[in-house]
């Protein structure tokens, strides 16, 4: 081959790749892309980066980041650009920042009022002249004046036939009235507006009044000779929404009839897809320019503790717009998160290294998830027998991203009494349920005291909490047998509470008890008897009730139509090893977190029990992990994938 045709047979190959890439257009986001990130502002400039600002949950400061894309964002190192007064403008509230640049230089637009009057809200100007907004000196221009004082936020621009509009929010003219309307004006600077200012559009509708009268963040997508420009409204819960203004390209846009307004929302919260409070948001393309994107900020769970205002996991979304016919923009519904992957090892202890029995439940007032666990005292030394796995106490861990890591925050405070063993009982396998008046039950399994074998009583005591630290009113429940342990509790259907717990003196079958209030439990007998098992976990996910249990061969799986009657598939999941960090062995004793139509694994294994050492006795056989993995569902069974990695996200409904 030719030298000339060896450069060609180059080029093709080298053309052909790169039409694949551009060819392979994304459309889907590693929602969310930025968490605790409200209001959010994307731009992606012609140096090709995206370029993101947004509400911080502390309200003090302008924070910006740059990626070469959107699911980038997340990891890309914030700098902050400027900081909130000590007093006077500018002190309190700094919401909402907008990153637009014009003519050579970098402005920042946003809200903030002052520390002596939070409610003065008012818009204000930054301007930086550096190529990288990152880099150079930002510099205040003060006050966007509006033409009327009074409470104004969430300031747009955009640029149309040649002339730049602003569009903003404000109070209507009544002060009597509390409403905020959506405005437009020309603009003659960066930091100015002239002419007359119009009202496009004012809380009308009853979707547009939840709780209060609000139309604000406009933001405007222009595509298909047309404008279109979205805004949000209400209270800014779960029931925040967008709507919609659409004016024709050719049209006066300081006419306020060249605009139609939607009678109803185009963007709205999902309790399918665990989204809520949907809105303030902004538009992008992919980085070829061809698909359109809006960037959004929403919640995963829909109940708040308090204030909205101060609640900080509003987190910055994304997703690709699709487009009618007629040429309009279906937003559709927002996606459901599909989250981060999953550290592995999800945990280690960081105090005796024997994580095992893991029990996932949120904690509303913390907006994160808490995992109880045994803690099994691995890395004790001296101590004879089994009494390394007595003594021991339940430790907590803290996930503040939906699921994906986890940090050791302590134990639980259970105060048990002496005839339950006192401080010297050892502490295994809770779960954890929280009842109809948001008491908190958990049901340990209690053996009194520290033992070298296991020929000792052990029981299942239920305790309560209304803060999930601090564990009391301890009582044993009389069940099957005076050796019982791991207890599952579940919520039936039709009302009261179903324990499913192992009984040591019948061949460690899985029995059952009832109770209608959490208080009186009636025994309900054997339910599961055709292998020894512990560790029941039960749950109802996609029609079916389903049962896990512990067999020592990994985790048996029992299905039923009923919660009575169960049917066991024939394969156990974990039984076969994986390839990932401290999971080449046998996957033990497990908990399901159900997250909308999605449910997660989450096991414990003793990585050093494999091979040649598996049955010394040592810290490396004895220490153990936790690990999560997702669910998946063929027919009536169930199967896990453990070496892929588990994008995880635990949703709050």
């Amino acid at each position: 081959m030719t030298a000339s045709l060896r450069w060609l047979a180059c080029a093709l190959i080298l053309a052909s790749a790169h039409a694949g890439t551009y060819a392979a257009v994304q459309t889907e986001f590693a929602n969310p892309l930025v968490r605790q990130r409200a209001d959010p502002h994307v731009a992606l400039h012609s140096d090709g980066y995206y370029y993101f600002t947004a509400t911080v949950p502390e309200y003090d400061r302008i924070e910006l980041r740059r990626a070469r894309t959107l699911d980038g964002l997340g990891a890309a190192d914030a700098k902050v650009a400027w900081r909130k007064h000590a007093s006077g403008p500018m002190s309190a509230h700094i919401w909402a920042p907008e990153l637009h640049h014009i003519d050579g230089k970098w402005y920042l637009y946003f809200t903030a009022g002052r520390a002596e009057a939070i409610w003065d809200i008012r818009l204000y100007v930054l301007e930086n002249s550096a190529a990288n907004p990152l880099e150079g000196t930002w510099i205040e221009r003060g006050q966007l004046k509006t033409g009327r004082e009074s409470f104004s936020l969430d300031a747009t621009v955009f640029a149309h036939a040649g002339q730049r509009y602003l569009a903003w929010t404000q109070n209507g003219p009544d002060p009597k009235r509390k409403v905020t309307n959506i405005y437009l004006a020309r603009m003659d600077t960066p930091t100015s507006i002239t002419g007359e200012t119009v009202l496009l559009s004012t809380p009308e509708y009853a979707w547009e009044k939840m709780k209060y009268d609000v139309n604000e963040a406009p933001a405007v997508l222009q595509k298909n000779g047309k404008l279109f420009m979205t805004y949000s409204a209400s209270a800014t819960d779960a029931n925040y929404a967008m709507g919609l203004l659409t004016a024709d390209a050719g049209a006066n846009l300081l006419d306020p009839a060249a605009w139609r307004k939607s009678p109803a929302p185009v963007f709205a919260s999902s309790a399918a897809n665990g989204q809520y409070g949907p809105g303030h948001n902004s538009f992008t393309t992919t980085p070829d320019g061809k698909t359109d994107v809006l960037v959004y900020h929403a919640r995963n769970y829909r109940d708040i503790q308090g204030d909205s205002l101060k609640d900080p996991n509003r987190a910055t979304r994304a997703q690709v717009i699709r487009w009618r016919a007629d040429g309009t923009p279906d937003f559709g519904v927002p996606v459901p998160d599909r989250g981060q992957v999953a550290a592995k090892p999800l945990f280690r202890d960081p105090l005796f290294d024997g994580a095992a029995d893991p029990v996932v439940v949120r904690h509303p007032a913390r907006n994160s998830w808490w995992m109880f666990y045994t803690n099994r005292r691995a890395t004790a030394t001296g101590l004879p027998g089994v009494s390394w796995v007595h003594g021991t106490r339940i430790g907590i861990a803290e996930s503040t991203d939906d699921g994906a890591n986890w940090k050791y925050i302590g134990t639980a405070d259970i105060d048990l009494p002496a005839a339950l063993g006192g401080k010297e009982a050892t502490h295994w396998a809770p779960d954890v349920v929280r009842a109809d008046d948001g008491t908190w039950h958990m049901f340990l399994t209690v053996v009194p005291g520290v033992f070298t074998d296991w020929a000792h009583p052990r029981h299942i005591v239920q305790l309560t909490s209304t803060d999930l630290r601090s564990w009391s009113n301890a009582r044993e429940i009389k069940l099957a047998s005076e050796r019982v342990i791991d207890a599952a509790v579940t919520r039936l259907p039709g009302g009261g509470w179903r324990m499913w717990y192992n009984n040591e003196r019948d061949r460690k079958a899985i029995y059952s008890a009832d109770s209608p209030d959490l208080v009186k439990w009636t025994e309900g007998g054997r339910v599961v008897a055709d292998q020894a098992g512990e560790g029941p976990k039960v749950f109802q996910w996609r029609g079916a009730w389903w049962m896990i249990t512990d067999v020592w061969r990994g985790l048996a799986v029992y299905r039923s139509p009923d919660a009575k009657t169960w049917t066991r598939q024939a394969a156990n999941l974990l039984e076969q090893p994986g390839q990932g960090i401290d999971d080449g062995v046998i996957g033990g004793h497990a908990d399901v977190v159900v997250s909308g139509d999605r449910a997660y694994l989450f096991y414990f294994t003793h990585p050093g029990r494999r091979g040649a050492d598996a049955k010394q006795d040592g810290v490396e056989q004895r220490r153990s992990t936790i690990q999560v993995t997702e669910l998946f569902q063929e027919g009536d069974t169930l199967r896990v994938e453990r070496d892929a990695p588990t994008r995880i996200v635990l949703r709050g409904d």
